[in-house]
């Protein structure tokens, strides 16, 4: 009868560890934040590190393409940030560099249209009025045509042999030329003659300032011994008496 009681209280008390084990700590409701600062030491938040300070001299040169298209050329990714914070230009981004495939320099001057790669098949182009219409040169600069707009450039250049061999000129070039015509010789246009600046009137010498001698002359006193004078006689007052 003992025994049977103890196997009954040690398995009442293997199933009651059992289901603690299950059931964990009871859940606690989360603490309320305190509204007032703060008390003991707070951690500073980490100041961002100036832009200059991840680049060198020697970081590598990157391509920034513009919202319009263009492209240009920076010293470093850190010069790119900068413009863009500085808004000149605005909301640059960093992009491949095989885009800034036509930019020869660094530096807004040299900003140029994005390159793009050739599509596998010709662009069927939209029409588009005359005025712009738009006159290109061949690669050597002897011939000249026009075409109605960029996007047959584009196509003449991608898909025409040899590539590439067109670019934009001076609408003068082309003369009397029309849409369709074949290539002729491009007009020669006049060089624009320097002009040359007006000649400025020579700057006189100023005069040399004259150096006053510091040397002292010797100054002559004036004698105080009296002068002698001289008596003369006294000169008659009556007149003379009329001749006979």
């Amino acid at each position: 009868m003992q025994s049977h009681q103890l196997t009954l209280i040690f398995g009442i008390a293997l199933l009651w560890a059992s289901v603690q084990a299950t059931t964990g700590p009871p859940a606690t409701s989360p603490r309320p934040r305190p509204s007032g600062p703060i008390s003991g030491h707070v951690r500073p938040r980490p100041r961002c590190l100036p832009v200059q300070a991840l680049c060198s001299r020697s970081s590598p040169k990157v391509c920034g393409r513009t919202p319009s298209g263009h492209c240009q050329r920076f010293n470093s990714i850190c010069e790119l940030g900068l413009a863009n914070l500085n808004r000149s230009p605005a909301n640059v981004r960093h992009t491949r560099d095989i885009e800034c495939r036509t930019v020869r320099g660094v530096g807004a001057a040299h900003r140029r249209r994005c390159w793009e790669p050739c599509p596998a098949r010709p662009v069927v182009c939209k029409r588009t009025p005359p005025a712009r219409e738009i006159c290109v040169q061949s690669r050597n600069g002897r011939e000249c045509k026009v075409l109605a707009n960029n996007c047959q450039l584009r196509n003449q250049n991608c898909h025409s042999q040899p590539r590439n061999n067109w670019r934009r000129t001076d609408k003068r070039r082309c003369g009397q030329l029309q849409l369709g015509d074949k290539p002729q010789a491009c007009v020669v246009l006049p060089r624009p003659t320097p002009r040359r600046p007006s000649p400025r009137p020579s700057p006189r010498p100023s005069p040399r300032p004259t150096r006053r001698s510091t040397t002292r002359r010797p100054t002559t006193r004036r004698s105080t011994t009296p002068r002698p004078t001289t008596l003369r006689p006294p000169t008659s007052t009556t007149p003379a008496a009329p001749s006979a």
